[in-house]
């Protein structure tokens, strides 16, 4: 008896390793169906729901690729993820490569100067405080601006979109996403 108990536990040890040193080989973002996938190889390792711009929220809104900043567009294309960042406006957040080459010749056809490009598209969970337009349109409803970051968390975040074409997962999965994905991991956005 005492052999076996000795085997299972042997066992889940080897097992537990193996989950832990899962290497994530590419992330993949499908934007119609608010979904990011981590890939291991030729498998999907994991899937999250994300949330993107707040304009989804708008009936009005015509999605498409990003274009140049305050667009409130995400990307589409293949990146790379350049940076892992801790501490900024969010607790974690993953940078994403954009503009690509691609972004900046499309850019230069339509006419748009690469510094209206924009960039800072990133992964990210939870900001640390409301943005402006969170306190504005919570203030609309009559929540207070004492009371709308627990709001915000409770309400906002997990049910609207609301980044500014950044890709959203709550605060626990993005500790999670950070942990498993190295920097220069490739990411891949599709519409």
């Amino acid at each position: 008896m005492k052999n076996l108990i000795k085997l299972i536990c042997l066992m889940g040890l080897l097992l537990s390793t193996q989950v832990c040193a899962q290497e994530i080989t590419r992330i993949i973002v499908l934007k119609d169906k608010r979904e990011l996938q981590l890939w291991s190889g030729k498998e999907i390792y994991k899937t999250y729901n994300i949330k993107l711009s707040s304009a989804y929220n708008n009936p009005l809104f015509s999605p498409g690729p990003k274009r140049r900043e305050g667009d409130m567009q995400t990307p589409v294309g293949f990146y790379k993820i350049s940076k892992k960042r801790q501490r900024t406006r969010f607790p974690k957040s993953l940078l994403i490569s954009y503009p690509n080459w691609k972004d900046k010749h499309n850019a230069k056809v339509l006419g748009i100067p690469e510094d209206e490009i924009g960039g800072m598209i990133l992964i990210h969970g939870n900001p640390y405080k409301p943005t402006k337009s969170v306190i504005e349109w919570a203030a609309k409803i009559g929540i207070s601006e004492e009371t709308v970051d627990q709001w915000a968390r409770d309400y906002f975040y997990p049910l609207f979109d609301w980044t500014d074409g950044c890709v959203a997962v709550s605060d626990a999965e993005m500790d999670e996403i950070f942990e498993l994905v190295d920097q220069g991991t490739p990411i891949n956005i599709y519409p």
